[in-house]
């Protein structure tokens, strides 16, 4: 499935709709794919239990999780910091979301974990042309609505509110509480959970700590039950 969704991505950045660019100035296709953990498409997006960093190379033995918990970040970063890394393992979100899924007694295996936006930033303003920015956002929801279509996530966990706009593109979403909502995925319905950034969790208490692993495990157990 990973190499569907990379196929898949390679399509849509071969039609150059960005006057023969991939995509706008100010953003860049990934120029290789890192090994160890990562998110997608940077990383593969699979999970890995924690390994010595000698042993990162290994392929996760985790296979694609359909049906699981779809994790959506932000975007990868930017192209200087992404030439800097060798093994991918991001020391401010992969400990903190490792601890939130241990404190809400879910499995990591559950989880595919990728990103709203596509590509790599070479400037910090990259967005700032509104109509290079709506046409980006288009080709990203649109990338970002077949991986929704081959995953089949029961939940979409998506970290931090910037993501969500692109999501509000492809799920008309109906209030359902305070903590979950529910919209049309592809033709399924699909829980939606919006939380912190975990790199937030960096200044929380154990009790706010507590609180969020409270919020993903009932969002979980919630999206499961409606099955």
């Amino acid at each position: 499935m990973i190499e569907l969704l990379r196929q898949r991505l390679k399509e849509l950045e071969d039609e150059r709709r960005f006057a023969g660019r991939p995509y706008p100035p100010g953003i860049e296709p990934f120029p290789r794919t890192l090994v160890g953990q990562g998110f997608f498409p940077g990383g593969d997006g699979l999970w890995r239990e924690e390994l010595p960093a000698s042993r990162l190379r290994e392929p996760s033995r985790c296979p694609f999780p359909t049906g699981g918990i779809m994790f959506l970040g932000n975007d990868f970063g930017s192209l200087d910091g992404f030439q800097r890394l060798g093994l991918y393992e991001n020391p401010p979100t992969w400990p903190f979301l490792r601890r939130r899924l241990f404190l809400a007694e879910i499995s990591g295996v559950l989880g595919f974990y990728t990103n709203a936006y596509l590509g790599l930033r070479t400037d910090r303003d990259a967005l700032d042309n509104p109509i290079e920015c709506a046409r980006f956002e288009e080709i990203c929801a649109e990338y970002l609505d077949f991986q929704i279509l081959c995953q089949e996530p029961r939940l979409i966990v998506v970290l931090g509110p910037r993501p969500s706009k692109l999501l509000d593109r492809l799920i008309p979403l109906k209030p359902s509480s305070v903590q979950l909502q529910f919209g049309d995925g592809g033709g399924r319905e699909v829980a939606v959970l919006v939380v912190s950034h975990p790199y937030s969790d960096l200044g929380k208490s154990p009790e706010e700590l507590a609180e969020d692993a409270d919020r993903l495990r009932c969002g979980w157990a919630t999206a499961t039950r409606r099955d």
